[in-house]
């Protein structure tokens, strides 16, 4: 077995949960996610135990608990700044709804427990105390092997829970793992249970690739698993042909820091530009409002109007149309865009990167210098122009006229002279 060595605090942590449960009479065990990380990376993910003490007593032995998931046997122990999820051992139990199960059942044995979970490799547990790694699916060998397979039947552990399959597509991206044939045939096969799934749901699991270096497997893997028209059908006919090669090949460079970003290069990437049909995906995946906002005005940022080549006064007219607190992201995603553009076009990556550079000299000289964008940089408000006689809409208007001057002339930008300006100014 492989060493397994786990780093302060998290080592104290769950020495902690382990010794106390103990001296209670219960056992408990470092579950799921947590050990499959630790045993290919070396590091903890979550702090997840299961344990065959039931919640209530898990209540009345920590001092600090939050009932996260009472009902389904989950307590949140809380304990040196960290949170460690302790649920019940639990048995196979009906499910209805394709998500949750109708009732709880409580097991006492670990191996119980572990059979009803959803992937083998997901199914290893780790007692810190005896230095014990418990394997009854077969986890060990099918993460030697880099195989993402189902414990038990696929069938019934997607008909259990039909989230399974959306998590199993992240999790073998993730991993850089092959999905087991079986457990593929049986993702297919389980769609219409899938596509329960609520909106939000399918929104988080995709949420978790944002800053994934295997994006491209991940979206893959959905495909593959016939997922994704279940969730984002005008995505999922979008991908073919050069632009599913393009989304293919330039996905996983992209450095994308926000959803917003993400959606956007999607859409980009795959030659998406039907307005109802890009809100229409948003809104269905239940997308943040603010990030929908953001997403729907990327894709029209007047940075993308520019050539590959563009002078610095270009760049600022193009700045000064896009609102202040969206100017990083707008600059980010455009550039972003513009060298996978030219990738694929068969820019060589020397080039492509001059270019990059190119730009982003250009942005922070602009932003260094402070020269004027907006009408709040005039060095003259509205009140001085009604002081002139300006009254009403053409206030705003005269304003919207200096700022455009100031724009090509930055050192215009002095009261005195926005007045002059003003005072022979036609009728606005």
């Amino acid at each position: 077995m492989k060493q397994i060595y786990i780093a302060e605090p998290y080592y104290s942590v769950c020495r902690y949960i382990e010794e106390t449960l103990a001296k209670h009479g219960y056992e408990a065990w470092l579950v799921g996610g947590s050990v499959r990380d630790l045993l290919i990376a070396g590091r903890l993910s979550d702090l997840d135990y299961t344990t065959n003490a039931h919640p209530e007593a898990v209540q009345k032995i920590f001092p600090r608990t939050v009932p996260v998931g009472i009902k389904f046997g989950t307590i949140l122990v809380l304990y040196r700044g960290q949170k460690v999820e302790v649920t019940t051992y639990r048995a196979d139990a009906d499910y209805e709804d394709g998500r949750r199960p109708n009732t709880v059942v409580y097991a006492q044995e670990l191996a119980v427990d572990i059979r009803r979970r959803d992937f083998t490799i997901n199914g290893l547990a780790y007692s810190v105390t005896k230095k014990q790694l418990a394997d009854h699916c077969g986890g060990i060998d099918d993460l030697s092997r880099k195989l993402l397979r189902t414990i038990g039947d696929p069938m019934q552990r997607f008909t259990e829970d039909g989230l399974r399959p959306i998590r199993g597509c992240r999790i073998a991206a993730k991993l850089g793992f092959e999905i087991e044939p079986q457990t593929l045939i049986a993702m297919r096969q389980c769609v219409q249970i899938t596509s329960k799934v609520a909106p939000e749901r399918f929104f988080d699991e995709w949420r978790k690739t944002l800053r994934m270096k295997n994006r491209r497997s991940y979206w893959h893997h959905l495909l593959e698993a016939h997922i994704l028209p279940a969730f984002l059908p005008h995505i999922a006919e979008a991908f073919t042909g050069e632009p599913r090669d393009q989304f293919l090949r330039e996905i996983d460079h992209l450095h994308l820091r926000t959803m917003a970003d993400y959606a956007a290069a999607v859409f980009m990437l795959l030659q998406i530009d039907d307005h109802a049909k890009i809100e229409q995906t948003l809104r269905g995946t239940k997308f943040p409002v603010a990030d929908m906002k953001l997403c729907l005005n990327l894709l029209e940022s007047p940075l993308l109007m520019l050539a590959d080549t563009f002078s610095r006064i270009e760049l600022k007219r193009a700045l000064a149309e896009i609102t202040r607190r969206n100017r990083v992201a707008h600059m980010r995603f455009a550039t972003a865009m513009r060298a996978s553009r030219q990738t694929t076009a068969g820019m060589l990556p020397g080039p492509v990167r001059h270019a990059r550079q190119h730009a982003s000299a250009l942005y922070i000289s602009i932003r260094r210098s402070r020269e004027p964008l907006d009408i709040s940089d005039l060095a003259v408000s509205g009140t001085d122009v009604q002081a002139l006689g300006i009254q009403g809409r053409a206030v705003g208007d005269a304003l919207e006229k200096l700022r455009a001057t100031v724009i090509e002339r930055p050192e215009l930008n002095r009261r005195d002279e926005l007045i002059g300006i003003l005072k022979v100014m036609p009728s606005v």
